[in-house]
């Protein structure tokens, strides 16, 4: 009987328990904060608004000249001085400034643009932290429920080792296997403590405030057609749209630079009261600036900006086939990720759950050693954790689908393939994030140049927390 209350403890114990935490988090809260306080987004959004405060002074006129003085001050001795007075204002060729204002209207455009896409980065980012950190907190759960049965196990191999039931060795394989897994918890907690840093670091509050219980609810269903994202809605397009209306008129102002600026210039003079033959006078004059120097000049800078307007259409089409390219992949793996969790729902957990029974009775029978049914055990285990990896996986697909990026960075947590049994041992990555693939990272800033055209399988990105 008390064989039988063992193993029956130890399967119930591999059902995903939570350790309790303080409060419940869920992600819809968490990017909410992260949006309202993160402070790459604040940044960009203060930079967006000043150059919206731009877009009126640079379409303004200069400000105008205006002087005053004396004039007709003879050296030595005179018959008095004339009090001049003198305002200048310069006028650009029409269209010079109204093109001037255009451009900067579109800078501001291009950056209200990243803006939006820098959001979009820390929002993906900030979803796969919380699910890496929700995956801790239940591997974090799951360890101390074994733990607690190991415990059991322990004194029950010992009372059947003083019995003679069992040997001294199937003792000691219960205690490595204890160790094994304070080794694995205490990996766990050391991981826990850097997503708490980098969660609390995403939201803009001290590293070590308290995550609470992280709460999620997992929904199988997919997009909606009307839900997938329209290329012509992604901001990152926008951005260089606006970019390359932006070289556009910039071709234009180096044209306008071919055609004269002018200044008009208006003059009075004041002569004082002894200067008898003396009167108060006033003139006019239209002065125009003109362009010698067209060909070192002129026409180099005209040169630039068309080549500039060049660069911008390539790489505005550059990014097309990068966005095309990323929605088809992004779809493929939504498709994937849920093929995986329902292959592990329909075939590997229930064919699991029936070899951990036959393993249960024949080791309760005793004609299986302690050695196999801790493997079927912890493969069991693993496989728990592998299903709910790939029950992520299709919301961090569902992320990377709606908040649809160039170069998103990329985070699966499920393997490739199911454990298998007697295939791994408890501590390594059976508890922890050793499945995690992260590509390279978020993109920079749009129109910069970028080191990669994709994302990467390796490296970069949360890879290294």
């Amino acid at each position: 009987m008390r064989i039988i209350w063992f193993a029956g403890s130890i399967c119930a114990a591999l059902m995903l328990v939570s350790p309790a935490y303080a409060e419940s988090l869920t992600l819809e809260e968490y990017l909410s904060q992260v949006r309202q306080a993160n402070p790459s987004i604040q940044s960009a959004q203060f930079r967006a608004k000043a150059l919206e405060s731009r877009v009126d002074p640079a379409g303004a006129l200069d400000d105008p000249f205006i002087a005053m003085g004396v004039d007709e001050v003879a050296f030595g001795s005179g018959p008095g001085y004339a009090r001049r007075y003198q305002v200048s204002q310069a006028i650009p060729f029409p269209g010079k400034l109204s093109t001037k204002s255009a451009i900067a209207e579109d800078r501001a455009n291009s950056a209200n643009s990243d803006a939006e896409t820098l959001k979009r980065e820390v929002t993906v980012l900030a979803t796969q932290a919380f699910f890496r950190a929700y995956y801790n907190q239940k591997s974090l759960g799951l360890n101390g429920r074994l733990q607690e049965i190991l415990k059991g196990t322990i004194a029950s191999t010992k009372s059947r080792y003083e019995t003679g039931e069992e040997g001294h060795h199937d003792l000691l394989l219960a205690k490595i296997e204890l160790s094994e897994l304070d080794v694995d918890r205490l990996r766990l907690q050391r991981e826990e403590k850097t997503l708490q840093a980098v969660l609390n670091e995403l939201r803009e509050k001290p590293a070590e405030t308290p995550l609470g219980d992280l709460s999620v609810v997992f929904s199988n269903k997919g997009l909606a057609e009307s839900d997938l994202p329209l290329l012509e809605n992604q901001p990152e397009l926008k951005s260089l749209d606006a970019f390359v209306t932006q070289a556009e008129k910039e071709e234009k102002l180096a044209e306008l630079a071919y055609y004269p600026d002018f200044v008009i210039q208006g003059m009075a003079m004041d002569p004082s009261s002894n200067m008898m033959d003396a009167r108060s006078n006033w003139g006019i004059m239209v002065g125009v600036n003109i362009p010698l120097y067209t060909v070192q000049k002129q026409s180099k800078l005209l040169n630039a900006t068309i080549q500039d307007k060049k660069a911008a259409i390539e790489e505005r089409r550059s990014l097309e086939n990068r966005l095309n390219t990323e929605l088809v992949t992004a779809k493929e793996q939504l498709k994937t990720a849920k093929d995986v969790v329902e292959l592990y729902k329909s075939t590997v957990m229930p064919t699991t759950n029936l070899a951990v029974g036959n393993a249960k009775a024949s080791y309760a029978a005793g004609s299986l050693p302690l050695t196999e049914y801790l493997d079927t055990l912890k493969t069991q285990r693993t496989q728990e954790l592998e299903y709910l990896a790939a029950q992520i996986d299709i919301e961090l697909a569902r992320t990377r689908l709606k908040e649809l990026l160039s170069a998103p960075p990329v985070l699966r947590l499920a393997p490739a393939k199911p454990s298998l049994f007697g295939g791994r041992g408890m501590s390594g990555g059976g508890m922890g994030s050793d499945t995690v693939n992260m590509g390279g990272g978020m993109s920079g800033p749009t129109r910069k140049p970028k080191t990669s055209s994709g994302p990467s399988e390796s490296g970069g990105g949360m890879g290294g927390m």
